[in-house]
């Protein structure tokens, strides 16, 4: 492993300034869950001075939503979702991945699988599921499943993906667009709206069909010989195109790419590799900071008659540090108002609302005071997940009144409206 990764825990000085941020902690209140704890256990387990069995070792490093609230208030810029995840994978090389995990891999790493997975689902979809219009479309299960709520809010399944409708074997455009599993597979109309804001603006785009996961679940979860060939097989594709940004339509994946590729290929000392990913790295944006600086759109924008309150999705503030922007977008086209702790981290964390619902949902249930006391009709965010997650506490809470959007579409139906329509 890298001596750099290394680097990256030596300088927790142990102040405990992670305690007053981290979200798990505020409700566990028990030290092995905050960012000095993690530190503390895990960088002692990497050297190899002390061990886990496999319980207490799946509740110390999977109970962490990844988060980075405890980096980003860290003095000394201790990282300690690398050191979880590089933790995760030493623990993986003894005691293996759970069964659930391993079928996720494989489907991960084959689009064929995959599209062939979601769309047996929708196909029968009517079967299982009852839908549900508010805070947004989505979905319920008629019958319990293991490791479900049966009162959770899901996502719709769309019966075309993005990849369908707008993949295509073209080499050169402005910029290449990488939607994400979420939306290439259900929240398909926030891809539609990204796409539509570029046929109005007339910028040329290509979307590479072959693209695949970005590998974020595989890789938070440990298993980076999965990740790396997934990082391996896109860092390919995207270095074979003429094109001058690649935007990620999901801050989780392009924070994967932009950040995470690197780190990967330094635990597995693999130079070459890293290097290629450092310079895909440099082409990656997301969508919000990249139609931020497009002029001709904001003088463009119209204003909704509509009250919004915006949540910050962790990777795209606290990685890519993109803050100011949306606030903007919001302030363009809506009667805006910031709502109390808007960055708290909303508690989906990937698998962690499978695996740990109880502390997901007590972690989510923070934010709705705030959004409540925005007066806000409309909960804006820019984070399929964070929708995913904010749409399920919203509903069990019933505040179904206010309703989710994302960003990009705001963006979208700005563009289209008249003032004050």
């Amino acid at each position: 492993m890298d001596k750099r990764l290394y680097e990256t825990w030596e300088s927790c000085v142990k102040c405990g300034i992670c305690r007053s941020v981290c979200p798990v902690f505020k409700e566990e209140k028990s030290e092995p869950y905050v960012a000095r704890g993690h530190i503390t256990l895990l960088s002692e387990f990497i050297k190899g001075n002390i061990d886990f069995d496999e319980e207490t070792s799946k509740d110390y490093l999977y109970k962490c939503l990844l988060c980075t609230t405890c980096v980003e208030s860290c003095p000394n810029n201790s990282e300690t979702d690398t050191i979880v995840e590089i933790a995760r994978h030493e623990v993986i090389k003894k005691h293996g991945l759970p069964t659930y995990k391993k079928v996720m891999s494989k489907l991960l790493k084959s689009r064929k699988l995959m599209d062939f997975a979601f769309k047996s689902a929708s196909a029968f979809s009517g079967y299982f599921t009852n839908s549900t219009e508010l805070p947004r479309k989505g979905i319920r299960l008629k019958f319990p499943v293991k490791g479900i709520d049966k009162n959770r809010v899901l996502p719709p399944l769309s019966r075309k993906t993005f990849l369908e409708k707008y993949g295509s074997d073209k080499k050169k455009g402005e910029i290449a667009v990488f939607p994400g599993c979420l939306i290439n597979y259900t929240y398909t109309e926030i891809g539609d709206a990204f796409m539509e804001i570029l046929r109005k603006l007339d910028i040329p785009y290509t979307v590479p069909a072959t693209q695949l996961c970005c590998g974020a679940p595989i890789y938070f979860s440990g298993n980076f010989e999965d990740a790396q060939f997934l990082a391996k097989r896109n860092i390919e594709l995207f270095l074979s195109l003429d094109v001058d940004k690649i935007v990620v339509l999901e801050p989780t994946c392009a924070s994967m790419i932009k950040i995470d590729y690197p780190k990967l290929f330094m635990y597995f000392e693999d130079r070459e590799w890293e290097n290629k990913s450092r310079a895909v790295a440099e082409k990656i944006t997301d969508p919000i900071s990249f139609l931020y600086s497009k002029d001709e759109l904001l003088g463009k924008l119209k204003k909704l008659n509509i009250k919004t309150t915006y949540h910050d999705p962790c990777h795209l503030k606290r990685t890519l540090k993109i803050k100011k922007e949306p606030r903007e977008f919001l302030l363009l086209t809506t009667d805006f108002k910031e709502m109390k702790d808007a960055d708290r981290c909303c508690g989906n964390g990937g698998t962690f609302s499978l695996d740990y619902r109880e502390t997901s949902l007590k972690i989510a249930s923070k934010k709705v005071k705030g959004i409540v006391n925005s007066k806000a009709e409309y909960l804006i965010t820019s984070c399929s997940a964070c929708i995913m997650q904010l749409a399920d506490i919203l509903n069990l809470e019933n505040k179904n009144h206010i309703k989710i959007k994302h960003l990009l579409e705001v963006i979208n139906e700005a563009l289209e409206a008249k003032d004050g329509s």
